[in-house]
């Protein structure tokens, strides 16, 4: 052996001794749609893939302590995932990617590339996503919201660029439209493309509660919201950010609670905002619509529906520029409240986009998708 090769070796025995052993690579997106997943625990007896697939995912241990498993062909998509070590559920240390659960079990996420607007396109302009923290009087806490500005943003630009407050659900964080809904991601594509128009997304932290257990029955919770959001959030926002201060340059949309929040206050504040959607709305978190019985019902107490928005009839058409609603027909706990909702509004003679979408659940797939169709619509 030469001198070089031996002082290789010397080397490379040194760095396993202070570093340990190579870093595993997880996950691996194969070729074929495939994704490889990897795991360092050579004393575990069991570990598990949970979240790609509709079943635990099987994984086997080599020599050298790697768990691995290999998944089916999977449809392109953003996919959640963790692995369970012998019973213990944990994220993939391998990964840097990671889903944003609201005081919840972490888990990660892969991409599996596709056509579809949340797959990055490769060597074009990319928007800016930046983090604002704020005292919040109303809720007593300390909050954030999120602003993502689009590729080429000009501050200075005589044109005020029109804004998106998008809104996250029950359960979830400030940052969940970008970890997991992949908001800036499908809005640069659609910029891009030319398929939407340059915009500026907001994306608060969409609870009405100070910080402590989230109760979403509270009912204060809503109101609450709806101040911070118009008292708080957009006065920052259009203090910092070249964006419209017109209603007809506002929209306002979210998923589940954050639908429900796009619908109570967007229709109750028309002066404010003209553009509304809700991507399967939780309409039953609205102040005193539930039933009397209560518990995790879905229907509303329909009598309850006019009191939530007394001044919304056939003339509000004149202010609303798009209202957009849309729930999956396998959300069986939004639908209901979905279709109830729609035929109040038809009663009242206010026109509505109404979508309902074949063998969809409440998740982000549909979420997703909904952002995409619902922004090509916006400001035009």
């Amino acid at each position: 052996m030469s001198i070089s090769a031996a002082l290789v070796v010397l080397l490379g025995s040194v760095a396993s001794a202070q570093f340990g052993p190579p870093p595993v690579r997880s996950p691996e997106v194969n070729a074929d749609s495939t994704v490889t997943f990897r795991f360092m625990a050579p004393n575990a007896k069991a570990v598990n893939v949970r979240g790609i697939t509709r079943e635990p995912l099987a994984m086997t241990k080599d020599g050298t302590g790697v768990w691995t498993a290999t998944s089916t062909t999977l449809k392109p998509d953003l996919y959640t995932y963790s692995f369970d070590v012998d019973g213990l559920s944990t994220v993939d240390p391998s990964n840097t990617r990671f889903s944003s659960p609201y005081r919840r079990i972490g888990q990660n996420t892969v991409l599996v590339p596709g056509d579809m607007p949340w797959t990055p396109l490769p060597k074009v302009p990319r928007g800016v996503v930046s983090q604002h923290v704020f005292q919040s009087k109303l809720a007593n806490d300390e909050r954030d919201f999120y602003v993502y500005t689009p590729p080429n943003y000009d501050a200075k630009r005589s044109e005020s660029y029109p804004v998106l407050y998008l809104h996250h659900g029950w359960q979830q964080d400030t940052r969940a439209w970008l970890d997991d809904g992949a908001a800036n991601v499908t809005l640069d594509t659609l910029i891009n493309q030319g398929k939407a128009v340059p915009m500026v997304v907001v994306m608060p932290h969409a609870y009405g509660t100070a910080a402590g257990p989230v109760d979403i029955d509270h009912l204060d919770m809503l109101p609450t919201y709806t101040r911070i959001l118009l008292e708080e959030v957009i006065p920052q926002v259009e203090k910092q950010y070249n964006v419209s201060t017109e209603r007809n340059g506002r929209a306002m949309a979210g998923l589940s609670m954050g639908g429900a929040e796009s619908m109570h206050t967007g229709l109750n504040h028309l002066e404010t905002f003209a553009w509304l959607g809700s991507f399967s709305g939780a309409f039953n978190t609205w102040p005193l619509t539930r039933p009397a019985t209560r518990g995790r019902g879905f229907s509303l107490a329909k009598d309850k529906i006019p009191a939530q928005f007394p001044a919304l009839d056939k003339t509000s058409n004149e202010k609303i520029k798009l209202l957009w609603i849309a729930c999956g027909t396998a959300d069986f706990g939004a639908l209901p409240t979905n279709q109830q909702f729609k035929k109040y509004l038809d009663s009242v003679g206010v026109n509505v986009t109404y979508t309902e979408v074949p063998d969809m659940g409440h998740n982000w797939q549909f979420w997703r998708q909904n952002l995409a169709d619902f922004a090509q619509l916006l400001f035009k």
